[in-house]
């Protein structure tokens, strides 16, 4: 079966994580991933081998010491090659290093290059240092997430970091797509601060429109979206919207009949009053029981699960979004994919690889000689 991306090569220089997630991405749908590492350290998420292992499957590596000329000219005759490059630096590194856009588009005009960067390529912040929660604090996302005393919330994993991969992603298969029309490649700049401020559209809305200071997600001003506690000390996720049948489903649920037939508006500016009354109907009962109750009636619902329970769960399992992935040597437990395709599914085919096990091969792909390989060897330019 034909993948969508087979046939197109992709040299990733990135590390950590929203990089590399975005290359494995690309590589699930068939393209060829070269990872581009330090000789002797490789990925620095190799130090946290949990993480490098979700992130880095069916990619090839080659290790090359981008500080050294010999390895600069090896990436530049790899580029010829490569559709796409995709860099994590500060903007600046990669000039100095001989390996930039400019420098690679005089090489391969065709070259789509893409820059994940904390604040982007230009601006006031553009040189400033960061990591998730920065992004998040500046972006605002930080400052919607409070708990029931009005405390900030460090949210349990890497949101800005998630989201510059998944647009990465975006941007680079529409940058393909419109190569497709115009022969050209294009620089492609993502910076984590603006994908943080791109989730806030459910709460920014009214303050664009009215210029009002706002308020938050009107979600969380509803007496029915919340986490609530149940009488053996569970938690219980209550998840309705503006829907007034849930809403009155729910009266029916938690014996509140009296309360049925209020519209959002009304249950929005009533929530002072309501949020106490439905806690307190679902401190009545157990979860395991309100899981029964709120399914017979058709509520959206959930309980609170730790990731051990996520991952048991029979829908997630179904999904088959834990896979196992084989090689002669290694079996790597992954999350799965969540793109399900019904002609051209995502691939998993070869766990991560070790540092350098392609360089050899890659090299003398694009013209070394296996004295030249050697002596770039005995430089320190290659491992």
């Amino acid at each position: 079966m034909t993948t969508p991306l087979e046939g197109t090569r992709v040299l990733d220089l990135t590390m950590l994580y929203p990089g590399p997630l975005c290359t494995m991405i690309l590589a699930d749908f068939g393209a060829e991933v070269i990872k581009v590492e330090p000789p002797r350290t490789g990925d620095h998420a190799r130090t946290f081998r949990f993480l490098f292992n979700q992130i880095n499957r069916n990619k090839k590596s080659v290790a090359l010491n981008l500080k050294d000329p010999g390895a600069q000219e090896a990436f530049r005759r790899l580029a010829g090659t490569a559709d796409v490059v995709v860099e994590g630096f500060r903007p600046g590194t990669t000039a100095r290093l001989g390996v930039d856009y400019e420098t690679l588009k005089a090489i391969n005009p065709r070259i789509i290059y893409c820059s994940i960067s904390g604040f982007g390529q230009d601006g006031p912040y553009r040189d400033r240092p960061g990591h998730d929660i920065n992004y998040l604090g500046i972006g605002g996302v930080l400052g919607l997430t409070k708990d029931k005393g009005g405390k900030t919330v460090v949210l349990g994993f890497e949101v800005a970091d998630i989201t510059s991969a998944l647009n990465s992603v975006i941007a680079i298969q529409a940058a393909l797509l419109a190569r497709e029309k115009t022969g050209e490649g294009q620089f492609v700049d993502i910076s984590m601060l603006d994908c943080a401020v791109f989730l806030l559209h459910n709460s920014i809305g009214p303050y664009l429109e009215t210029g009002d200071e706002p308020l938050g997600n009107m979600l969380h001003t509803l007496p029915h979206y919340g986490i609530f506690e149940t009488s053996d000390g569970e938690e219980l996720a209550i998840g309705i919207a503006h829907e007034d049948w849930f809403w009155d489903s729910m009266c029916d649920a938690l014996e509140m009949e009296d309360y049925k037939g209020l519209i959002t508006v009304e249950r929005a500016m009533r929530g002072q009053e309501l949020t106490p009354l439905v806690a307190e109907a679902i401190r009545r009962r157990p979860l395991e029981e309100w899981m029964r109750i709120l399914t017979d009636n058709d509520v959206p619902h959930a309980p609170l699960a730790s990731i051990v329970e996520a991952l048991d769960d029979p829908q997630v399992r179904h999904r088959n979004m834990v896979v196992e992935i084989k090689d002669q040597e290694n079996t790597v437990k992954q999350l799965g994919s969540p793109y399900k395709l019904s002609d051209t599914p995502p691939r998993f085919a070869s766990p991560p690889p070790r540092l350098g096990e392609q360089t050899d091969a890659l090299l003398a792909e694009v013209g070394y000689g296996v004295g030249e390989i050697a002596d770039l060897r005995e430089s320190g330019a290659i491992a």
